[in-house]
Protein backbone atom coordinates (compact mmCIF):
# COMPACT_ATOMS: atom_id res chain seq x y z
CA UNK A 1 0.00 0.00 0.00
CA UNK A 2 1.16 3.38 -1.12
CA UNK A 3 1.91 5.80 2.02
CA UNK A 4 -0.33 8.08 2.82
CA UNK A 5 0.89 12.01 1.53
CA UNK A 6 1.65 14.77 3.62
CA UNK A 7 -0.71 17.29 4.15
CA UNK A 8 0.69 20.85 4.92
CA UNK A 9 -1.06 23.50 5.81
CA UNK A 10 0.45 27.85 4.89
CA UNK A 11 -1.58 30.18 6.57
CA UNK A 12 -0.15 34.02 5.21
CA UNK A 13 0.65 37.60 7.09
CA UNK A 14 -2.09 40.44 6.57
CA UNK A 15 -2.12 41.78 9.93
CA UNK A 16 -5.31 42.11 11.76
CA UNK A 17 -6.58 40.48 8.66
CA UNK A 18 -5.13 37.68 9.63
CA UNK A 19 -8.54 37.03 12.20
CA UNK A 20 -9.70 35.48 8.95
CA UNK A 21 -7.83 32.41 9.61
CA UNK A 22 -9.68 31.61 13.10
CA UNK A 23 -12.84 31.59 10.86
CA UNK A 24 -11.32 29.21 8.60
CA UNK A 25 -9.38 27.11 11.03
CA UNK A 26 -13.27 26.91 12.89
CA UNK A 27 -14.57 25.13 9.43
CA UNK A 28 -11.37 22.55 9.57
CA UNK A 29 -12.12 21.83 13.48
CA UNK A 30 -15.68 21.64 12.48
CA UNK A 31 -15.24 18.88 9.46
CA UNK A 32 -12.72 17.03 11.06
CA UNK A 33 -10.01 18.00 8.60
CA UNK A 34 -6.01 17.26 10.01
CA UNK A 35 -3.03 18.13 8.98
CA UNK A 36 0.51 16.77 9.20
CA UNK A 37 2.25 20.13 9.53
CA UNK A 38 2.19 23.84 9.39
CA UNK A 39 3.51 26.46 8.57
CA UNK A 40 2.53 30.52 9.58
CA UNK A 41 3.89 34.15 8.84
CA UNK A 42 3.14 37.09 10.91
CA UNK A 43 -0.07 36.64 12.03
CA UNK A 44 -0.46 33.21 10.34
CA UNK A 45 2.11 31.85 12.65
CA UNK A 46 0.13 33.16 15.78
CA UNK A 47 -3.34 31.47 14.67
CA UNK A 48 -0.43 28.20 13.30
CA UNK A 49 0.61 28.06 17.28
CA UNK A 50 -2.78 27.95 18.52
CA UNK A 51 -4.02 25.15 15.99
CA UNK A 52 -0.65 23.15 16.70
CA UNK A 53 -1.31 23.64 20.62
CA UNK A 54 -4.77 22.47 20.36
CA UNK A 55 -6.70 25.03 21.08
CA UNK A 56 -10.63 25.58 20.59
CA UNK A 57 -11.35 27.82 17.84
CA UNK A 58 -14.78 28.47 18.84
CA UNK A 59 -13.79 29.63 21.93
CA UNK A 60 -11.38 31.61 21.09
CA UNK A 61 -13.77 33.40 18.86
CA UNK A 62 -14.91 35.17 21.80
CA UNK A 63 -12.00 35.91 23.10
CA UNK A 64 -10.56 37.79 19.49
CA UNK A 65 -14.26 39.88 19.03
CA UNK A 66 -13.38 41.61 21.94
CA UNK A 67 -10.05 42.50 21.73
CA UNK A 68 -9.12 46.20 21.30
CA UNK A 69 -6.13 47.63 19.59
CA UNK A 70 -5.40 49.06 23.08
CA UNK A 71 -5.03 45.77 24.98
CA UNK A 72 -2.35 44.49 22.80
CA UNK A 73 0.05 47.26 21.24
CA UNK A 74 2.42 48.44 23.82
CA UNK A 75 4.15 51.54 22.98
CA UNK A 76 7.79 51.85 23.16
CA UNK A 77 10.80 54.63 22.54
CA UNK A 78 11.05 54.44 19.01
CA UNK A 79 14.82 53.01 18.66
CA UNK A 80 13.59 50.03 16.62
CA UNK A 81 9.92 50.16 16.33
CA UNK A 82 6.87 51.87 17.81
CA UNK A 83 5.65 48.74 19.51
CA UNK A 84 7.33 46.08 22.12
CA UNK A 85 4.81 43.31 21.16
CA UNK A 86 5.48 41.83 24.86
CA UNK A 87 1.68 42.07 25.27
CA UNK A 88 0.90 39.91 22.01
CA UNK A 89 4.15 37.99 22.95
CA UNK A 90 2.57 37.20 26.62
CA UNK A 91 -1.06 36.58 25.49
CA UNK A 92 0.32 33.80 22.68
CA UNK A 93 2.49 32.58 25.24
CA UNK A 94 -0.67 31.84 27.51
CA UNK A 95 -2.62 30.54 24.85
CA UNK A 96 0.12 27.76 24.17
CA UNK A 97 0.40 27.47 27.47
CA UNK A 98 3.93 27.94 27.29
CA UNK A 99 4.76 25.15 25.11
CA UNK A 100 7.96 23.93 23.03
CA UNK A 101 7.97 23.06 19.46
CA UNK A 102 8.60 19.84 20.79
CA UNK A 103 5.43 19.46 22.82
CA UNK A 104 2.64 20.96 19.79
CA UNK A 105 0.41 18.34 18.61
CA UNK A 106 2.04 19.05 14.92
CA UNK A 107 4.60 20.08 13.60
CA UNK A 108 5.04 23.58 13.18
CA UNK A 109 7.22 26.32 11.10
CA UNK A 110 7.84 29.83 12.37
CA UNK A 111 8.76 32.01 9.42
CA UNK A 112 11.24 35.10 10.46
CA UNK A 113 13.57 36.93 8.65
CA UNK A 114 17.13 38.02 9.94
CA UNK A 115 17.24 41.52 9.00
CA UNK A 116 20.99 41.81 9.16
CA UNK A 117 21.99 39.20 6.91
CA UNK A 118 18.63 39.40 4.74
CA UNK A 119 18.10 35.56 5.00
CA UNK A 120 14.83 34.02 5.79
CA UNK A 121 14.44 32.29 8.83
CA UNK A 122 12.63 28.77 9.77
CA UNK A 123 12.28 28.42 13.06
CA UNK A 124 11.10 25.29 14.98
CA UNK A 125 13.04 24.71 18.03
CA UNK A 126 12.38 26.38 21.57
CA UNK A 127 9.16 28.26 22.65
CA UNK A 128 6.61 28.71 20.31
CA UNK A 129 5.76 32.46 22.04
CA UNK A 130 9.10 33.19 21.25
CA UNK A 131 8.70 32.40 17.76
CA UNK A 132 5.65 33.83 16.83
CA UNK A 133 7.21 37.37 18.24
CA UNK A 134 9.75 37.34 16.33
CA UNK A 135 7.52 36.42 13.29
CA UNK A 136 5.00 39.45 13.61
CA UNK A 137 7.82 42.16 14.35
CA UNK A 138 6.86 44.43 10.70
CA UNK A 139 9.99 46.57 10.22
CA UNK A 140 9.11 50.04 11.70
CA UNK A 141 6.28 49.06 13.63
CA UNK A 142 6.92 46.48 16.10
CA UNK A 143 10.75 46.03 17.57
CA UNK A 144 13.01 43.14 16.55
CA UNK A 145 13.04 39.96 18.43
CA UNK A 146 16.46 38.99 19.53
CA UNK A 147 16.67 35.29 18.99
CA UNK A 148 19.46 32.94 18.97
CA UNK A 149 22.07 35.77 17.93
CA UNK A 150 20.09 36.60 15.31
CA UNK A 151 17.87 39.95 15.17
CA UNK A 152 14.65 38.93 13.41
CA UNK A 153 11.71 40.67 11.79
CA UNK A 154 8.76 39.73 10.65
CA UNK A 155 8.78 36.87 7.62
CA UNK A 156 6.54 38.67 5.67
CA UNK A 157 9.07 40.52 4.17
CA UNK A 158 10.75 37.27 2.15
CA UNK A 159 7.73 34.51 2.56
CA UNK A 160 4.23 36.25 3.34
CA UNK A 161 2.78 32.78 2.41
CA UNK A 162 5.00 30.05 3.43
CA UNK A 163 4.14 27.63 1.25
CA UNK A 164 7.60 27.06 0.07
CA UNK A 165 8.44 26.32 3.84
CA UNK A 166 6.23 23.37 3.96
CA UNK A 167 7.33 21.72 0.75
CA UNK A 168 11.28 21.46 2.06
CA UNK A 169 9.73 20.03 5.18
CA UNK A 170 8.18 17.30 2.92
CA UNK A 171 4.57 18.35 2.63
CA UNK A 172 3.43 16.67 -0.59
CA UNK A 173 -0.21 18.55 -0.13
CA UNK A 174 -0.46 22.26 0.35
CA UNK A 175 -3.21 24.13 1.06
CA UNK A 176 -2.19 28.26 1.83
CA UNK A 177 -4.46 30.72 3.06
CA UNK A 178 -4.13 34.23 1.42
CA UNK A 179 -5.99 37.15 3.82
CA UNK A 180 -4.55 39.76 1.31
CA UNK A 181 -7.22 39.47 -1.19
CA UNK A 182 -9.17 42.15 -2.16
CA UNK A 183 -12.79 41.96 -3.88
CA UNK A 184 -13.32 44.33 -6.89
CA UNK A 185 -15.60 47.62 -6.50
CA UNK A 186 -15.58 46.87 -2.76
CA UNK A 187 -14.71 49.72 -0.83
CA UNK A 188 -11.22 50.14 1.20
CA UNK A 189 -10.47 51.79 4.33
CA UNK A 190 -9.11 54.73 3.70
CA UNK A 191 -5.28 54.60 5.93
CA UNK A 192 -5.56 57.65 8.13
CA UNK A 193 -2.26 57.38 10.36
CA UNK A 194 1.76 56.16 10.10
CA UNK A 195 0.57 52.51 11.68
CA UNK A 196 -1.63 51.95 8.63
CA UNK A 197 0.65 53.43 6.18
CA UNK A 198 3.28 50.97 7.11
CA UNK A 199 1.06 48.07 7.57
CA UNK A 200 -0.64 48.61 3.93
CA UNK A 201 2.95 49.02 2.91
CA UNK A 202 4.38 45.93 3.85
CA UNK A 203 1.19 44.40 2.47
CA UNK A 204 1.96 46.14 -0.65
CA UNK A 205 5.38 44.95 -1.35
CA UNK A 206 4.73 41.44 -0.28
CA UNK A 207 1.75 40.63 -3.35
CA UNK A 208 4.20 39.50 -5.70
CA UNK A 209 5.65 36.96 -3.54
CA UNK A 210 2.66 35.88 -2.46
CA UNK A 211 1.73 35.50 -6.29
CA UNK A 212 4.33 33.51 -6.83
CA UNK A 213 3.59 31.07 -3.76
CA UNK A 214 -0.22 30.84 -4.35
CA UNK A 215 1.28 28.92 -7.46
CA UNK A 216 2.91 26.36 -5.62
CA UNK A 217 -0.30 24.95 -3.65
CA UNK A 218 -2.40 22.88 -4.48
CA UNK A 219 -5.40 24.67 -2.86
CA UNK A 220 -5.75 28.29 -1.90
CA UNK A 221 -8.26 29.97 0.36
CA UNK A 222 -8.82 33.83 -0.10
CA UNK A 223 -10.79 35.24 2.29
CA UNK A 224 -12.25 38.27 0.83
CA UNK A 225 -10.83 40.67 3.53
CA UNK A 226 -8.48 42.88 1.10
CA UNK A 227 -10.43 45.75 2.13
CA UNK A 228 -10.63 46.02 5.81
CA UNK A 229 -8.11 48.17 7.55
CA UNK A 230 -4.91 45.73 8.33
CA UNK A 231 -3.99 47.95 11.35
CA UNK A 232 -7.68 48.09 12.85
CA UNK A 233 -9.56 45.62 15.36
CA UNK A 234 -13.05 46.81 14.67
CA UNK A 235 -14.54 44.91 12.31
CA UNK A 236 -12.86 41.65 13.63
CA UNK A 237 -16.07 39.18 13.59
CA UNK A 238 -16.38 40.28 9.91
CA UNK A 239 -13.18 39.34 9.38
CA UNK A 240 -13.65 36.07 11.01
CA UNK A 241 -17.16 35.63 8.78
CA UNK A 242 -15.42 35.92 6.10
CA UNK A 243 -12.86 33.74 7.01
CA UNK A 244 -15.63 30.94 7.74
CA UNK A 245 -17.09 31.74 4.41
CA UNK A 246 -13.97 30.93 2.30
CA UNK A 247 -13.53 27.56 4.01
CA UNK A 248 -17.11 26.60 3.54
CA UNK A 249 -16.91 27.47 -0.18
CA UNK A 250 -13.90 25.54 -0.40
CA UNK A 251 -14.89 22.40 1.46
CA UNK A 252 -15.74 20.51 -1.83
CA UNK A 253 -11.89 20.98 -2.66
CA UNK A 254 -10.96 20.18 0.54
CA UNK A 255 -12.86 16.83 0.56
CA UNK A 256 -11.83 15.79 -1.88
CA UNK A 257 -8.25 16.43 -1.31
CA UNK A 258 -8.14 14.73 1.81
CA UNK A 259 -10.07 12.06 0.15
CA UNK A 260 -6.37 11.04 -1.24
CA UNK A 261 -5.87 9.67 2.39
CA UNK A 262 -8.47 7.13 2.29
CA UNK A 263 -7.67 5.58 -1.22
CA UNK A 264 -3.73 5.03 -0.53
Amino acid sequence: MAAKPKFGLALGAGATRGLAHLGVLQVFQEHGLQFDCIAGTSVGAIFGALYAAGNDFNKLEKLASQLKEGQLLDLAVPRWGLIRGDRIEALVRVLTRGLTFSELKVPFYVVAVDIEKGELVVINKGRVADAVRASIAIPGIFTPKRLDRRLLVDGAVLAPLPVEVLRQHGAEVVVAVDVSYTVAKKEVEKISNLFELLFHSLSLTGKAITCRSLEQADLVIRPAVGHLNPARLHRAVECIELGRQAALEALPQLENLFSRRKTN
